[in-house]
């Protein structure tokens, strides 16, 4: 089916009238390139035509075509076009262009106008052609008249050429003409048959339309955007074309309308995704709407998020504060109108990211809370202080919403010693400032999570009556867990202490503290009484004993007055300090804030006005009556008074005079021994405050060696924080580890954990031998626990119980005292005294990130040496211990009992400890430990 071409007359002739419908098919291109590819077409990727010379040639190398004879480009530059040749077989569009009709038009219209008009119908018809040609199958069929003699090894191969694109044929036609693929022509890689000769199509190799690999022409694209264009013209009514100015105008303003709609579309739907978001500083940012506030780390990181002002109307909306209503300059204010006011402003805490949020009612109906997440998700909770039913983490557990002050009756959530302090796994804490009267609630029915509140009371914040409540608390961020805390404690101790101070601390850590029994109610200690307890101490008569060796601490309670408040020795023991002298044993007198209204000194109090004085009462000289122990009348000292002050600096100063080598503990109360209508001479607005005061006057006059509870402030070296009594069961002896930690996180590193055995009820202690003291299974596992903290106190000696095999145990927990622990104490309190960090600490100290370590609450470290693994439960003689890792590594541990080493990072699962064994485990370098292996 191909047609010979050869060089004629008319070559010239056709070449430019083919020139002519390119510069009219793409002459909004006018691209040189784009016309040849046009007049090409899609040519074979195998081998494209190269431009060759002015004389027809075509370049087989893979390069553009270009036909087009130096004859024809002057014909076309002169104009001098007639398309009164056309050729059969060739591309040209013009081949009906010299019927009789177009030659008059010419001569009436003009050439160009009618070659213009011509052009644009062939156009169309190229156009229509090609849309048809999209829809059938195509069968190419490419002649190629190579001359006799071509140098088929030539790089640049150009030979004279005919070819033609012929209409596609169906598969049908194809079977019916009898043609396969065998007899197609074949042009394999772009070039000519093997034999360099003009053959016949029947004589030909077929082509395989697979073979052409088929690309992207422009001519294609420009067609089809050219229809694109042709219909979107052809949509537009005609009055716009005629108006093309206005036309345009209208297109650009409904341009500019599209795109402000899409952007409030845009920012009504990002706003409702973060519905008033508003980043207030770096790492905080506030959801208006939802009231929530997001914590965020340095990486941009979400830490945690908390629910604020949970108790205002949520239909509230938050506006900015006037400017006279800001606390300083840069800080955020945010009002929601006669309800409440938060004031956040950021302060800078070392290397943290903290921000203090001061919340102030703005009406008496206001109740201020902010509650923080707990559960999956939200970390863990450590902190706040010391709980009859402690548990570790906190969320274990369950609060109450009730007043964060301290107490002991059983009838308080929190114990003597807590601090509004509270610090989340995942890198946040809480800090309360002690103006705020909260209230805390965790896990309550009402509130789910750790929920701060701010409110008054007639108790204990009486005194917030006369001014709205207010919240006001610091949150840091940044950091990990162990980073967190070390950049909120005190970085050093040391000012105000003495030398002395710290000698008594070193005695403190490795001497135990025996303290003797109180007697019936009403009665008072005597010497034969002291003298009989201290011969069951150290199983000698007094001839016997010696003072050479010093053998710790006697401390008397109370009762070594003849009523409370007399700060004066009874009669009868005015040689109590020569005995325990005698004994080797240091003589601890007990102090309290409370005059008994039996006391020699009560009626002089009530005449200088130096007590706590009934809030009602206008002759302001009647005390405000409490209890206290087994006193039940006695009024409080108001140490916010001057000559209560200067009362109590006398009594001190005469009571030591001729008493030297005597030290103190200040059992002070708590809350709620402070009488119920109280009012000080200046306003405490947390009775908790009380402590704090009476505890710095007395320091400042005598050496105490222990306090009984703590609410804010670390009291000074070598005081000693005790936690609560215990009552004697296994349920107390579990609460122990959990409070040591809970107090060492909120910053008291030196704790006394109390007697060992716990106390027994008064009424056991007249009755059999076997009642009048604790079991022996749990004296014993009592006493290995507190064989590893930082005191060790005594009610009942071990001799008690040297008819019941005491004896290997005692002998055992002595040598691990002294030479173990004890080394470990003393390197760690002044760790303590230097840094603030505790002596007894979780395991997550050691490797914040460990999930297992945050979560044990039956295991603890002295310092970072020494894990320690008690048994807790009664007729346990086995348990699983975990080796924590350390941020280094795994790190290797030692068990204390029989030398065997353990990589770190494991369980030990069912190890063995019967009722004489404690289990301990010495960390050691990690020697013998590979970086796979870690």
């Amino acid at each position: 089916m191909g047609v010979q071409n050869e060089r004629g007359d008319g070559e010239n002739d056709i070449e430019a009238k083919s020139e002519i419908q390119m510069n009219v098919l793409y002459m909004e291109e006018r691209d040189d390139r784009s016309r040849s590819d046009s007049l090409t077409g899609s040519t074979s990727s195998a081998g494209q035509l190269q431009e060759g010379q002015d004389s027809g040639y075509l370049s087989l190398n893979g390069g553009r075509f270009r036909s087009r004879s130096r004859e024809t480009r002057e014909r076309i530059n002169r104009r001098d076009v007639s398309p009164s040749h056309s050729e059969p077989g060739s591309l040209s569009l013009l081949r009906h262009a010299d019927s009789h009709d177009k030659r008059l038009r010419v001569m009436r219209e003009g050439r160009w106008t009618a070659m213009v008009k011509t052009m644009a119908a062939a156009k169309q018809k190229e156009e229509q052609a090609q849309r048809n040609l999209r829809h059938e199958a195509m069968n190419i069929r490419i002649e190629v008249h190579p001359p006799d003699e071509v140098d088929t090894a030539a790089t640049n191969l150009q030979i004279p050429f005919t070819f033609q694109f012929t209409k596609a044929l169906s598969s049908e036609k194809l079977e019916e003409d009898g043609e396969d693929e065998e007899d197609k022509p074949r042009l394999l890689n772009g070039s000519a048959p093997e034999n360099g000769s003009k053959t016949n199509l029947s004589d030909r190799d077929a082509v395989s339309l697979s073979s052409l690999k088929r690309s992207t022409s422009r001519s294609s694209l420009a067609s089809t955007f050219g229809v694109i264009k042709d219909k979107i013209s052809s949509s537009v009514p005609a009055e716009l074309k005629g108006k093309p100015e206005e036309t345009r105008l209208r297109i650009a303003v409904f341009i500019l309308f599209s795109l402000c709609l899409g952007l409030v579309v845009t920012s009504h739907v990002m706003y409702n995704q973060h519905i008033g978001e508003l980043r207030l500083f770096t790492n905080l940012r506030l959801e208006e709407a939802e009231r929530r506030m997001l914590l965020y780390d340095n990486e941009d990181k979400l830490v945690l998020g908390a629910q604020l002002g949970v108790e205002l109307p949520d239909d509230l909306h938050p506006y900015s504060c006037l400017p006279d209503q800001h606390l300083q300059d840069g800080d955020k204010c945010i009002e929601w109108k006669d309800h409440a006011r938060l004031s956040i402003n950021s302060v800078q805490v070392r290397d943290l990211s903290c921000h203090r949020l001061h919340w102030k009612a703005l009406s008496e109906s206001t109740t201020l809370m902010d509650c923080w997440p707990v559960g999956a998700g939200a970390g863990h909770w450590f902190g706040g202080g010391e709980r009859l039913s402690s548990l570790w983490p906190l969320e274990q557990g369950r609060v109450k919403m009730s007043p964060f002050v301290t107490g002991d009756e059983n009838e308080t959530e929190w114990g003597n010693v807590i601090r509004k302090y509270f610090i989340n796994s995942r890198g946040l804490s809480l800090s309360v400032e002690d103006e705020t009267p909260l209230s805390v609630s965790l896990n309550d029915d009402a509130h789910q999570g750790l929920c701060l509140k701010a409110h008054f009371d007639e108790f204990p914040y009486y005194y917030h009556r006369f001014v709205l409540p207010q919240l006001n608390y610091t949150v840091c961020t940044d950091g990990n867990l162990v980073e967190l805390y070390d950049g909120q404690l005190a970085q050093s101790f040391w000012d105000g202490h003495k030398d002395s101070d710290l000698q008594e601390l070193s005695k403190l850590l490795k001497l135990p503290l025996w303290e003797v029994p109180g007697i019936a109610e009403g009665g008072t200690y005597t010497l034969q009484y002291i003298s009989n307890y201290i011969e069951t101490i150290l199983g000698k008569t007094s001839s016997q004993r010696s003072s050479a060796v010093s053998r710790g601490y006697l401390l008397l309670n109370y009762h070594w007055q003849q009523n409370m408040g007399d700060i004066k020795l009874a009669p009868q023991l005015e040689a109590v300090e020569k005995l325990a002298s005698d004994a080797g044993l240091t003589l601890v007198l007990t102090l309290n804030p409370f005059v008994s209204t039996d006391s020699i000194n009560f009626k002089e109090g009530v005449k200088q006005g130096i007590y706590v004085n009934e809030r009602s009462n206008s002759t302001k000289k009647i005390p405000a009556l409490t209890w206290f122990k087994d006193v039940p009348a006695a009024a409080l000292l108001d140490v916010t008074n001057e000559l209560t002050v200067a009362w109590l600096r006398e009594r001190l100063a005469n009571l030591t005079r001729n008493m030297k080598n005597v030290v103190f503990f200040l059992d002070t109360g708590n809350t709620f021994h402070t009488p119920h209508y109280f009012q000080f001479k200046e306003n405490l607005y947390n009775p908790d405050l009380y402590k704090d005061y009476f505890i710095r006057i007395c320091m400042e006059e005598i050496k105490v060696i222990g306090v009984s509870g703590a609410s804010s402030k670390r009291p000074k070296a070598p005081a000693f924080v005790h936690l609560t009594t215990l009552e004697s069961s296994w349920e107390s002896l579990r609460t122990i580890i959990p409070n040591v930690l809970n107090l060492g996180v909120i910053g008291y590193p030196f704790i006394s954990p109390g007697p060992v055995g716990g106390s027994l009820p008064r009424q056991n202690r007249t009755g059999p031998t076997e009642n009048r003291f604790p079991d022996v299974e749990l004296y014993k596992r009592w006493w290995q626990i507190s064989t590893f903290l930082p005191q060790l106190h005594f009610t009942h000696p071990p001799s008690v119980y040297k008819d019941l095999n005491i004896a290997r145990v005692s002998a055992n927990l002595k040598d691990v005292k002294e030479n173990v622990v004890n080394e470990q104490l003393i390197q760690f309190g002044r760790e303590a005294m230097e840094h603030s960090r505790p002596l007894i600490r979780p395991l997550w100290m050691l490797n914040p990130t460990d999930p297992v370590a945050q979560r044990i609450d039956d295991q603890f470290l002295i310092g970072d040496k020494i894990l320690v693994a008690p048994i807790l439960r009664r007729g346990s003689v086995q348990r699983d211990v975990y080796l924590p890792t350390s941020a280094a590594g795994a790190g290797v541990w030692k068990r204390g009992t029989d030398g065997t080493f353990f990589r770190g990072g494991q369980w030990l699962n069912d190890s063995s400890a019967d009722t004489d064994t404690v289990l301990y485990f010495i960390r050691q370098p990690d020697f013998g430990i590979t970086a796979d292996q870690r």
